[in-house]
C-alpha cells in the first residue's frame, strides 16, 4: 500500500468517527422547575428547563396548556444569563390551580433539536 492509500484510510476512520460522535450530543433535559409532576401550592412565575449542554432561546420555547387544554400565554424564552443550559420563559400572570403541561423544544448550540413534554400542579 503507498502512504497516501493509509493516509486517506486514516483520515476516512477519522472523519468517520468524528460524524459519529457529534451525532449522539445531543443535549439532554436535566431538570426542571416547576418539578415535574409535584404539586405546589404556589404559583410559578417562570418556567426553567435544564439542559446539558448549551441552548439557543431564539430558537427553543415552550407551549404551556391547563387540563381543558386551553393554551395559556407565556412570555419570551431566554438563557439565564449566567448559564446558556438554562432555558427561562416568564409566565406573565399567576396560574390557577390545576394540572398543566408544558410541551418544549430546544436548539443546542450545535443545532440539535430535541423536545419532549412534562406536568405539573398548582394545588388550591
Amino acid at each position: 500500500m503507498s502512504r497516501n492509500t493509509i493516509a486517506i484510510g486514516v483520515l476516512a476512520v477519522l472523519a468517520f468517527s468524528a460524524v459519529a460522535t457529534s451525532a449522539n450530543a445531543h443535549p439532554k433535559l436535566k431538570s426542571v422547575s416547576p418539578a415535574a409532576d409535584v404539586s405546589s401550592k404556589v404559583s410559578p412565575t417562570q418556567i426553567k428547563l435544564n439542559f446539558s449542554e448549551g441552548v439557543i432561546a431564539k430558537f427553543s420555547g415552550l407551549e404551556l396548556k391547563d387540563e381543558a387544554g386551553k393554551t395559556i400565554a407565556t412570555g419570551v424564552p431566554v438563557n439565564d444569563p449566567g448559564d446558556r443550559t438554562q432555558l427561562v420563559v416568564p409566565l406573565p400572570a399567576p396560574l390557577m390551580a390545576g394540572h398543566y403541561t408544558v410541551t418544549w423544544h430546544a436548539v443546542s448550540e450545535d443545532t440539535h433539536r430535541v423536545k419532549g413534554e412534562y406536568s405539573f400542579e398548582v394545588a388550591p
